[in-house]
């Protein structure tokens, strides 16, 4: 049985390192055949806008540009904090495809069934 975890993601543009480092772990997760689940909130959540993550990249990291497609692929649970798309005026309609506007109690179900790493 494969393990279970919740990537919360907490940044994007303020920390690009980090942003990168987080992808990069999911794909990493993803390719050791984990079940993984993602979650944008904070500055991460700017992560969930189309066109956005690819400008990320991290020093001397794969750039997320790179890595971000193999997360879409895997068509894993993504979710983005609701009140953090209003603070970062992302509209709906320009959401990543397959990521969904979640509310705590979501990610709170989620993690009762996965280890949850921060990043």
């Amino acid at each position: 049985m494969a393990k279970k975890y919740l990537l919360v993601i907490t940044h994007s543009d303020d920390d690009q390192d980090r942003a990168n480092g987080a992808v990069g772990m999911a794909t990493s997760l993803l390719s050791e055949g984990a079940e993984l689940a993602l979650f944008f909130v904070f500055e991460g959540a700017k992560m969930a806008r189309k066109g956005f993550a690819e400008t990320i990249a991290g020093e001397h990291m794969t750039p997320v540009r790179e890595l971000f497609p193999m997360v879409l692929e895997a068509e894993l649970p993504m979710y983005v904090c609701g009140a953090c798309i209003k603070k970062y005026n992302i509209p709906a309609d320009e959401l990543v495809p397959g990521i969904k506007i979640a509310t705590l109690p979501t990610v709170t179900a989620e993690m009762m069934d996965r280890e949850t790493i921060m990043f």
